[in-house]
């Protein structure tokens, strides 16, 4: 049981009742799962192991693993884009944690549009990069050509905010979700796109929060701007266009998961350092919730202990972990109370 992590060492009911206003969550990738017994599987061992809360991703590149009508079915479900899988990943996720009394999100990649060199084909429901070729990000004089990496949409374009608050709000009248989770709510690189960048970003989230009746949520660079003199370091607000702080202000979101992936240095502000980053985040938050990213597989567990420490004493709402999986063999292989 890795409730060490919120500091207790009583049994499981009343270790969670003593931290109920500090949240413990999970990452659920969609490569997590490929059937209806995967994702009761990984919810059932994610309340097993102190989770209350999931963050469950339904879209990839502009496909839908859950029922819609405004984009396809992830090919990842039946091997072809567009087809019908026989099951809804969403709405499974919701049974099994309903019964478990553990909160939903839906967890969305916001810009991402496609990933590979080929043009989209679907059946039923057409991907939107193939009806609408011109909604990709420009980089400098020309768009971004496909790769093998992620395409990317353009924030700057009205019709592309219009579409992912229209997507948000669908899911969110669709399923009981807790609430709607933006991932890659960003541009892709310094320099992409045209205009007032962080105008754009800000601007999408505040359409996915008009559109929705639930909580909005973004998973945001673990540094939002360098006020450290760091070297060698990338930049959630100069580089990617993404002021999460300012979203935060305005209210365009309602909670913030920065991904901080590095350990509580042994100097405190040390480049990279956990406890100085969650608490810049926290400090800067308008006294909004933030939930502190940690990545138990690039951790020991002494160091996995030791940012979960860090987020409660910087004021942190909670700590999610990326991903569930990691967490899962982590939990299964190491005994971190020995």
């Amino acid at each position: 049981m890795w409730l060490w992590m919120l500091g207790c060492t009583a049994a499981p009911e009343a270790a969670l009742a003593d931290n109920a206003s500090f949240r413990v969550g999970a990452w659920v990738t969609r490569w997590s799962y490929s059937s209806e017994e995967d994702v009761r599987r990984l919810v059932g061992e994610l309340d097993a192991a102190g989770v209350d809360t999931v963050y469950f991703q339904v879209r990839g590149t502009f496909d839908a693993y859950y029922l819609s009508e405004h984009e396809p079915w992830a090919e990842r479900l039946s091997g072809t884009l567009g087809q019908d899988p026989g099951w809804d990943p969403l709405g499974v996720a919701l049974d099994e944690a309903g019964q478990r009394d553990m909160a939903v999100h839906a967890w969305l990649n916001t810009f991402p549009i496609w990933r590979g060199t080929d043009t989209p084909t679907s059946t039923g429901v057409p991907h939107p990069l193939t009806a609408h070729p011109d909604w990709v990000v420009w980089e400098g004089a020309l768009p971004q050509a496909p790769n093998d990496s992620y395409l990317f949409a353009d924030p700057g374009r009205a019709e592309v905010r219009a579409h992912i608050a229209q997507v948000a709000g669908d899911i969110d009248a669709r399923y009981d979700v807790a609430g709607i989770h933006l991932d890659y709510i960003r541009y892709h690189a310094k320099g992409a796109g045209t205009g007032p960048r962080e105008a754009h970003i800000e601007a999408t989230a505040q359409a996915v929060n008009d559109a929705v009746g639930s909580t909005t949520s973004a998973a945001v660079w673990g540094i939002h701007e360098n006020r450290w003199g760091w070297d060698n370091v990338s930049e959630g607000r100069p580089d990617f266009g993404q002021d999460s702080h300012g979203m935060l202000a305005s209210g365009a979101i309602d909670a913030a998961m920065p991904m901080i992936y590095w350990p509580v240095a042994d100097v405190p502000g040390e480049r990279l350092d956990f406890a100085t980053l969650v608490q810049d985040h926290v400090d800067r938050a308008s006294g909004k919730p933030v939930h502190a990213g940690i990545s138990p597989d690039a951790m020991t567990p002494q160091q996995v202990k030791d940012a979960v420490a860090a987020a409660r004493s910087a004021g942190a709402a909670g700590v999610v972990f990326f991903d569930a999986v990691a967490f899962l063999d982590d939990r299964k292989t190491v005994d971190p109370l020995q």
